[in-house]
């Protein structure tokens, strides 16, 4: 499932006006090199849960993030991704933090001023969006 986060946190780490989060089980990711190398580091986010952060010690690119709550879930830094033309976020989240100037499309997705509470909404979204593109 992947969304467009627009808190401070992922504004800061993309050094833009969001960051997009790819949500997937970490049994399906690989990397193709280096990835014994990775550096790690916690942090709190704009909603004071921990989280633990991955990121190449070369370049100094966040791959991805793991939250407390669950081990079996990252979120991959969608822009990290050597292709990222297929991408189309189902949602927005975090708006109360949005960059003033920025027009976000509202529609087709739901919209956020935080976090959800649900997830399970995005995800069936998510699953629409890919069995139909």
């Amino acid at each position: 499932m992947l969304y467009a986060c627009h808190c401070r946190d992922c504004q800061k780490q993309s050094a833009s006006a969001f960051g997009m989060s790819l949500i997937m089980r970490r049994d399906d990711v690989s990397f193709t090199r280096g990835a014994e190398h990775l550096k790690r580091w916690d942090t709190r986010g704009e909603d004071g849960r921990s989280k633990r952060c991955a990121f190449c010690p070369d370049c100094g690119t966040r791959l991805y993030h793991a939250s407390e709550r669950d081990d079996a879930a990252i979120s991959v830094k969608a822009g990290s991704l050597d292709d990222t033309r297929w991408l189309r976020p189902v949602a927005h989240i975090w708006l109360q933090s949005a960059q003033p100037w920025l027009e976000i499309e509202r529609e087709p997705g739901p919209c956020f001023a935080q976090e959800p509470d649900d997830e399970a909404a995005l995800a069936s979204l998510w699953q629409q969006q890919s069995n139909h593109g």
